[in-house]
């Protein structure tokens, strides 16, 4: 039994953010011969579920990882496995030292992405994620709940300018990652994609050289590392490919069919 790790933007789906019959067919064969499919994600829990859906996740089971690894769910049960979120009193801080940084905020709130204004990056949350989004006067000051993550977004550019200072001032307290040329997320500290790849693995009962992880950003890094077999997507960014066991073919061209068909699936 394998536990085959798909991530979703660039990888599961095409650049029409779409899953491509071919791959939807072979992931959910996977699922009918006995394997075990998990969507490993940065996009909050409720971004996914309809992704669960058309991989008929009801039907043969599969665990949704989000946050890049802040959360891990039984889609089947609904349960929730394991939850992790920044202390209150770290991501008041983190928001008050960035509030003079032209940087938007993006942050999980529920089955809700909020923010302090309304901006492009909501926009894209609510049409690409399928969720529902509020911009919220004063959410800086007023935050009462430790959120999975922070989300600092800008034009690529502008953001580079700024992560020096993220780095150095929250480095040591958080986890940080790249999930997107424009996005930036802050996270509890020890959490990865990885991390939640070996909580899985763990929860299965699948040894860590069982698990086949498919991915193409950087905040892929960490399950490709600790996948059995690492896989990057034809499309991947070059340093994902320089770390992967094998390179398949890009996200639209059924890359993750492709290598399930030649290695799992024959």
């Amino acid at each position: 039994m394998k536990l085959i790790a798909v991530d979703v933007d660039g990888t599961l789906l095409n650049s029409k953010n779409e899953i491509s019959p071919k791959t939807k067919e072979s992931l959910i064969r996977a699922g009918e011969s006995g394997h075990k499919v998990a969507i490993v994600s940065g996009r909050p829990t409720s971004g996914v579920r309809y992704l669960a859906k058309e991989l008929e996740f009801e039907k043969y089971g599969g665990l949704l990882s989000n946050y890049n690894g802040g959360s891990i769910t039984n889609f089947k049960t609904g349960k929730v496995i394991s939850n992790h979120t920044l202390d209150l009193d770290l991501a008041k801080e983190i928001l008050a030292a960035t509030k003079d940084l032209p940087l938007e905020i993006i942050i999980p709130s529920g089955d809700k992405i909020i923010s302090d204004s309304e901006n492009k990056y909501l926009d894209v949350e609510r049409d690409l994620l399928k969720v529902e989004t509020e911009a919220i006067e004063g959410l800086r000051e007023n935050l009462d709940f430790g959120p999975n993550k922070i989300i600092f977004a800008n034009d690529p550019e502008i953001l580079e300018q700024h992560l020096e200072f993220l780095i150095d001032t929250y480095g040591q307290h958080t986890a940080q990652v790249r999930s997107q040329r424009f996005y930036y997320e802050i996270m509890p500290k020890g959490l990865s994609k990885g991390a939640s790849l070996l909580e899985i693995a763990k929860y299965y009962g699948i040894d860590q050289e069982n698990i086949i992880a498919f991915g193409d950003e950087l905040n892929d890094e960490t399950m490709i590392e600790v996948a059995g077999t690492g896989v990057a997507m034809g499309n991947a960014v070059e340093k994902i490919k320089e770390i992967a066991d094998y390179i398949t073919l890009s996200n639209d061209e059924d890359g993750i069919a492709d290598y399930l068909e030649k290695f799992v699936l024959n």
